[in-house]
């Protein structure tokens, strides 16, 4: 039999945990609200972890829990036959618990790109849930369920990271992009088809673009998502935002359009004064204006630009992942990065730079580099958003 042992939680924490240190490391670690990690410290009775695991990975989970600081049992199941099997730990370091790579670096596998944590989240999940459907033994030790579901969690509002989260974000993103790189790309050259299509019907096309931009977007921020859980990302997600808030993600996209519409009528305003101005007296003759005249309403027009498209940025994902309304991800958007200045500084840094390198080999690099751009959308959301 395989699957022949559960991970038992005695109630007790080792010798010498810190228990405020526990608390803020299991909820951080596993996603979880910092009550219910101070509820399992506090247990004082066993809870069953985790159940129907084969020896290695039954080592893999009491190694995780350890390291938190829960002291931590293997015990046998025992199996159809009457017999018992005795789970052996391996100690040749930590193994992705998917895969078995030992290519593992911040809490992620480097060979199949999952978030290791999450992925051990969603399986004591699904193994809680199967054991709750099971009442057979009346005195079998309660199972904890403390863990959300990956990639959830609790919306704690915009909050604000460190500046180096930047290239964090672009970094997570990559691990995205190189799960399912030939999806991803497919995905990318199917929404630009797309709107090389829609371009070509006069003024409809671009504002169709406009407006279904957020719902295309959306659906690369649920194939993320679903990435998080352990799935793969598929040209499909590319399209399911169409059955998932379509009309908010519109709306967010009507928005901004009406935002870009003021602020090219301000300019056009503007510089129309300009050139009256400009217009020699009982003449229909105009001067050659001067390049240095369109600098402040230029300069006046990105000053508008920026906050919308902040208040753009985070829209999509906090709509179709959250479900709040378009005019409150907007707000919340700008928000998130009115607190991370600092991070989005050293991120639009490091995407300049990736997108001058992407562009050199004939801009083949940008199959790469507008993905990964796209799915750091999502990291720096789950960042700012969420615990």
């Amino acid at each position: 039999m395989a699957e022949a042992f559960k991970i038992v939680y005695t109630g007790n924490l080792l010798p010498g945990t810190d228990r405020e240190a526990f608390i803020d490391a299991f909820s951080s670690r596993l996603g979880v609200s910092a009550e219910e990690a101070a509820a399992l410290a506090d247990a004082g009775r066993e809870v069953v972890m985790k159940k129907g695991l084969n020896a290695e990975d039954a080592a893999k989970y009491k190694k995780l829990l350890q390291k938190l600081g829960m002291e931590i049992e293997v015990v046998p199941v025992e199996t159809a036959d009457g017999t018992e099997l005795v789970a052996e730990a391996e100690d040749d370091g930590p193994r992705c618990p998917k895969c078995s790579s030992s290519r593992i670096q911040d809490d992620s596998c480097l060979e199949c790109g999952i978030i290791i944590s999450k992925y051990l989240a969603r399986q004591q999940s699904e193994a809680e849930t199967a054991q709750q459907s099971d009442d057979s033994n009346p005195y079998q030790a309660p199972a904890a369920n403390i863990t959300p579901e990956p990639g959830s969690g609790e919306m704690r509002g915009p909050g604000t990271v460190p500046a180096g989260h930047g290239w964090l974000w672009i970094k997570q993103a990559y691990r995205h992009f190189r799960r399912n790189p030939v999806a991803w790309i497919l995905a990318l050259v199917v929404w630009i088809v797309i709107s090389m299509v829609l371009s070509l019907v006069p003024v409809i096309g671009s504002l169709a673009t406009t407006l279904l931009s957020p719902v295309i977007a959306a659906g690369f921020m649920i194939g993320c998502r679903a990435q998080d859980h352990g799935e793969d990302f598929t040209v499909n997600h590319l399209f399911s935002a169409f059955q998932q808030n379509f009309g908010q993600l519109v709306l967010v996209g009507g928005l901004y359009l009406m935002g870009m519409v003021i602020i090219f009528i301000g300019i056009f305003s503007v510089l129309g004064l300009s050139m009256v101005e400009l217009q020699e007296p009982g003449t229909s003759a105009q001067v050659v204006p001067d390049p240095t005249s369109m600098i402040l309403p230029v300069a006046v027009a990105m000053l508008f630009f920026f906050p919308l498209l902040m208040a753009y940025w985070f829209a999509p994902a906090l709509v179709a992942l959250d479900g709040v309304s378009a005019v409150t991800a907007m707000k919340l958007s700008f928000l998130g990065c009115l607190k991370n200045i600092l991070p989005f500084l050293v991120y639009g840094l490091a995407t300049t730079v990736l997108g001058l390198l992407a562009a050199i080999p004939f801009f083949l690099g940008l199959l790469v580099f507008v993905p990964v751009i796209t799915a750091s959308i999502y990291t720096g959301y789950r960042d700012i958003y969420f615990d």
